[in-house]
């Protein structure tokens, strides 16, 4: 018995939950004396592993599966009796194939998912299709791309349409989303209660061919919206009676999303007043004009609620004059958070961002590797001519993380990075790739021993380089702390 264990995690063969052996298993030592009274969520992963000298083809079902199956699933759930939660997925993508068992896989799914509020499925590749009659979902998150399956899909969302909260969709197939908002009768469905919208499509949609639900209200009360590639709606639906709550938002921009949203006015001076992260992606037509197509996007995305307390905001942006990027973002200065993964910037472009955004604390890109500093100064003197000259400034500055390739210049981003920790006093993390921090760290302490920077030793020793995965400073700041500031600032 284990009373503290929160979640469940079952690694499993398909071909032994159909042929009972799963069970047979779960019976002997030493599971047969699990139980977990307080354990609310089921991890299943699935795979069809029998044994190395066999394969998925090879599999012989068991005439008395769906008995096994329910066995199984009852003996779960005497273990685990306050499940909520059941995540449902399979070991590898690439076993997946259209021979494997489906009735049995769909009692299976159908079996634990019954009255479980949080419903997860991944399974890319395969088809699932989820009984319709299940109830009370809350929470339903299905990463299927497999065509054939999503009807049953939408009818289950649609039978769960007033108990929503949480909705994450592969929608790749073009009536999908007429079945998620329209009635067989063309009545609109309506998610009363849904507070985080996800859909993923394709990159190659074209918004004009989308389907339009003209006066349908469906996400009054959205938190969370956001389109993976191409809205699946042609209108603006997804936006309307929603401006007032919703606080996060992902876009991936076309041309005719911008004609479509300016269109409907989605987006005015004194709409959104929660927003708060706004996630902005596109990709640029070759017969574009890169420079000029990015700008436009740029141009439009930080028009959105100029008056909204925007903290977070992430752009696609590929090309690296950021004059004109400064000039815009200058109305934004709530920002606090900045995503520019794939914008390269000097040393003095980030000092600017700094001046353009006082309550900047994250700032993510590429580091550009050209030298803006004035070569008549003699390297030792550059670190008091920048402290002269910029410091203090940044006071909420804290993590530079940086998305160059391996074969950047280490020594450039290491000088750059302790001349900001002398002006910015609370810059205290560089976010490389894990491989490299030790490199990195290595050329810092050798920096630090040069002349120039010695002096400096104490500050420059609370610079800390990183790597991704490591433990980076929650982009969250202490809502007492910046309450005041904030208002002041956006005043």
């Amino acid at each position: 018995m284990n009373l503290h264990t929160k979640k469940l995690r079952l690694k499993l063969s398909e071909y032994y939950i159909y042929n009972g052996l799963a069970l047979e298993a779960l019976l002997r030592e030493p599971y047969v004396d699990f139980t977990s009274p307080k354990a609310c969520s089921l991890d299943l992963k699935l795979d069809l592993s029998r044994g190395s000298d066999h394969s998925a083809e090879d599999i012989i079902i068991s005439s008395d599966a769906e008995a096994h199956i329910r066995a199984f699933v009852r003996h779960i759930r005497q273990k685990v009796p306050m499940l909520q939660k059941a995540y449902i997925g399979s070991t590898s993508d690439t076993a997946i194939r259209t021979h494997l068992p489906s009735q049995q896989f769909d009692t299976l799914v159908a079996q634990i998912c019954q009255s479980i509020p949080d419903i997860e499925l991944r399974f890319p590749s395969r088809p699932i299709r989820m009984d319709s009659s299940l109830s009370a979902i809350r929470r339903l998150v299905n990463d299927n791309r497999e065509g054939g399956s999503i009807e049953s899909m939408v009818q289950l969302v649609r039978h769960n349409a007033l108990t929503l909260q949480h909705l994450d969709l592969n929608l790749l197939e073009g009536d999908a989303i007429t079945g998620l908002i329209q009635n067989a009768d063309g009545s609109y469905v309506q998610y009363p209660d849904l507070h985080t919208l996800r859909f993923r499509t394709t990159r190659d949609r074209d918004l004009s061919r989308q389907p339009v639900f003209p006066g349908a209200v469906p996400f009054p009360c959205l938190r969370n919206l956001n389109f993976i590639f191409t809205s699946p709606i042609g209108d603006d639906t997804p936006f309307r009676g929603n401006s007032a709550t919703l606080g996060s938002l992902g876009l991936y921009l076309t041309q005719n999303m911008i004609a479509m949203l300016r269109r409907n006015k989605v987006f005015t001076p004194t709409s959104h007043p929660r927003l708060q992260y706004v996630r902005l992606e596109w990709t640029t037509n070759p017969a574009e004009h890169r420079s000029a197509s990015e700008f436009e996007y740029m141009k439009f995305g930080l028009s959105i609620g100029p008056n909204a307390l925007v903290r977070q905001f992430c752009m696609t942006l590929l090309h690296p004059g950021l004059g004109s990027v400064l000039t815009a973002i200058g109305k934004h200065k709530c920002i606090q958070v900045l995503e520019l993964a794939h914008t390269s910037m000097h040393i003095m472009d980030i000092i600017a961002l700094l001046k353009a955004l006082p309550l900047l604390s994250h700032l993510h890109s590429k580091a550009l590797l050209t030298d803006p500093l004035p070569n008549d100064i003699p390297e030792h003197e550059i670190p008091a001519y920048m402290i002269a000259n910029y410091s203090p400034m940044g006071r909420w500055f804290r993590c530079w993380r940086i998305s160059n390739s391996p074969n950047f210049n280490y020594q450039i981003i290491v000088r750059w990075a302790l001349l900001l920790a002398l002006i910015c006093p609370n810059l205290d993390y560089v976010a490389v790739l894990a491989e490299y921090r030790e490199l990195f760290m290595a050329h810092m302490q050798k920096m630090i021993a040069s002349s120039g920077y010695r002096q400096h030793v104490t500050r420059l020793r609370r610079l800390l380089f990183g790597g991704w995965s490591d433990h980076i400073p929650s982009v969250e700041i202490a809502q007492a702390k910046m309450e005041a500031t904030t208002a002041a600032v956006a005043n």
